[in-house]
C-alpha cells in the first residue's frame, strides 16, 4: 500500500475544505460578508489550493508538511481588489482529518 492510498487528492480535500467554509460562514463571517459572497460567488468567486505557507506555524504546535497538507484560500476577485473571506489549512491524510480555518 502506497502513501497515496492514505492520502484524499487534493480536488478531494479543496471540496472538503469549500464544505467546511460554507457550514461555518454564517457563526464565523459578518451578515454582510455572507450576502457580498452568495451575490458575487458565481462569477467573482474563487477557491485557490497551494502548498501551505510558512504563516501556519504560529497557528499550529506540529510540523506542517507540505505532502500532507493543503492551503485552500476562499474569496472573490474583483478587478481592484480580491475579498479574501477564509484560509483553510487541511490534512490530506485519511487517519488524520484536520481542519484549521482562518477568517476575514
Amino acid at each position: 500500500m502506497t502513501q497515496e492510498d492514505h492520502l484524499w487528492t487534493i480536488e478531494e480535500v479543496t471540496n472538503h475544505a469549500y464544505e467546511v467554509f460554507l457550514e461555518l460562514a454564517p457563526d464565523n463571517l459578518s451578515e454582510q460578508d455572507i450576502i457580498e459572497f452568495n451575490k458575487y460567488r458565481e462569477d467573482l468567486g474563487f477557491i485557490e489550493e497551494s502548498e501551505p505557507d510558512e504563516s501556519w506555524h504560529e497557528f499550529t504546535e506540529f510540523e506542517i508538511e507540505p505532502e500532507l497538507y493543503v492551503q485552500v484560500l476562499v474569496g472573490l476577485e474583483f478587478d481592484n481588489q480580491d475579498v479574501l473571506f477564509a484560509r483553510i489549512l487541511i490534512s490530506r491524510d485519511k487517519a488524520a482529518p484536520f481542519v484549521h480555518v482562518l477568517w476575514k
